[in-house]
């Protein structure tokens, strides 16, 4: 641990281990960031501060999973600023507040793709405001049997599809709509869980080729900061 690194814990959901690390931005040093120069995106020092630690503090867990499985490689930027992982990985990246965390998984027959999200920061008022473009009523009626209040089904629903898209993304390689994903069914308590989604248009997407997906979600509380990691890890049918 360091003046930059605040805490260190890891999750596991659904066997993939996650590195949640609390990091302080005004502890972010010019050494710090050389030390991670060739993984960083080419207009970096234009960046504000919380940007840039934000993206240290993701690489650092980066570097802790990869080296988990005896890889010493670094994560660098792909042209569209998503990361370049070491052949043989993949992984995903997610920030919010001050908190950032990474999940790294050799490909497999079952991971050829991974995404996380962290939802830390999301509040009644955001929840409120954004309900409409990244939900329906039949989704959240779907929360119904659940212990879930309406504003943490919000904030499920709006991670679930983050990760989703995460994980989806370098096979489509364009942006995706939270309406073009529809929840089905929810299993679980609001402590962890995994919900079911699918695509909502499959003869003309590029999402047709992915039968169904399923999102896996926990409860977190890390030094007075709580909210939600949502991790999707599903076998993709190319």
């Amino acid at each position: 641990m360091n003046e930059f690194i605040k805490s260190k814990t890891e999750i596991v959901i659904n066997s993939h281990v996650i590195e949640v690390l609390e990091f302080d931005e005004k502890a972010l040093s010019d050494d710090l960031s050389a030390q991670y120069a060739d993984e960083l995106f080419t207009d970096f020092n234009k960046a504000v501060t919380k940007r840039k630690a934000e993206f240290i503090a993701g690489r650092i867990a980066c570097r802790h999973r990869l080296e988990s499985f005896g890889n010493g490689e670094r994560v660098r930027v792909n042209s569209d600023r998503s990361p370049a992982w070491p052949d043989g990985f993949t992984g995903s990246i997610s920030h919010d507040g001050a908190i950032a965390c990474a999940v790294v998984s050799p490909k497999d027959n079952e991971t050829h793709s991974i995404g996380i999200d962290l939802c830390v920061s999301m509040t009644d008022n955001d929840a409120v405001q954004v309900a409409d473009n990244i939900s329906t009523l039949e989704e959240l009626n779907r929360f119904n049997d659940t212990s879930f209040l309406t504003m943490d089904a919000l904030r499920l629903i709006f991670s679930s599809k983050e990760s989703l898209y995460k994980a989806v993304y370098p096979l489509v390689k364009r942006f995706i709509d939270f309406k073009e994903v529809e929840i089905i069914s929810v299993e679980g308590n609001n402590d962890s869980g995994f919900i079911t989604a699918k695509a909502v248009n499959k003869s003309d997407l590029p999402l047709s080729v992915i039968e169904e997906f399923i999102v896996h979600y926990q409860r977190f509380s890390l030094n007075g900061v709580n909210g939600f990691i949502t991790l999707s890890s599903n076998r993709i049918k190319m």
